[in-house]
């Protein structure tokens, strides 16, 4: 038997060991499924409304900007190592500097999973951009306190889906679009 880093997690589909990832054990089901069942503001929103909601509008904004499929998919997926290990609140992922270590893993394995790059400064802020601009729309939609966020931060206004959906509608249409995607960048 094969020693591994860590204890494995049990998944939708199978199990990971977050700590020792490897790309073969990424499950894209286990991405969208669990991806569709955590709520974004660690809860403080108005309803529900889900990290793979979230992606989903992050995907749609680049594509509208008109980026390539590989930026679409690392937009759709820039999240996905929290199916596996969760997000913590800003406040704390600042001060806790290991999870920033095991989340990077992570995403390793889930980018090599999909034969993506990991990516770089240029695209790292090319997603970010879109990622905080999708944020700020959602905080004007989901949460209470909106002058705290958008007073301070400029942004776009979009047109984004923050309705509450069932969790089994997003992880379909998560799915739907990443295989449309993944296709795509194969015929290339």
């Amino acid at each position: 038997m094969e020693h591994r880093k860590g204890d494995w997690q049990e998944t939708y589909m199978g199990k990971f060991y977050a700590i020792d990832p490897r790309s073969d054990e990424v499950n894209l089901v286990d991405i969208a499924h669990g991806l569709s069942q955590i709520c974004r503001f660690t809860g403080q929103c108005k309803h529900f409304y889900s990290v793979a909601q979230h992606c989903l509008n992050v995907y749609r904004d680049l594509e509208q900007l008109g980026y390539d499929y590989t930026i679409q998919l690392i937009g759709l997926l820039h999240d996905a190592s929290e199916c596996y290990i969760s997000d913590l609140p800003k406040p704390f992922k600042v001060e806790i500097p290991q999870y920033k270590v095991f989340e990077e893993k992570i995403e390793k394995a889930i980018y090599d999973r999909f034969h993506l790059p990991f990516p770089t400064d240029e695209i790292h802020k090319i997603i970010k951009f879109s990622d905080n601009e999708v944020l700020y729309n959602e905080v004007e939609q989901l949460m209470n306190n909106v002058e705290n966020w958008t007073l301070k931060y400029p942004h776009r206004k979009l047109d984004i889906d923050t309705k509450f959906r069932n969790m089994e509608e997003v992880e379909q249409e998560y799915l739907e679009i990443a295989y449309k995607l993944i296709n795509n960048l194969q015929k290339m």
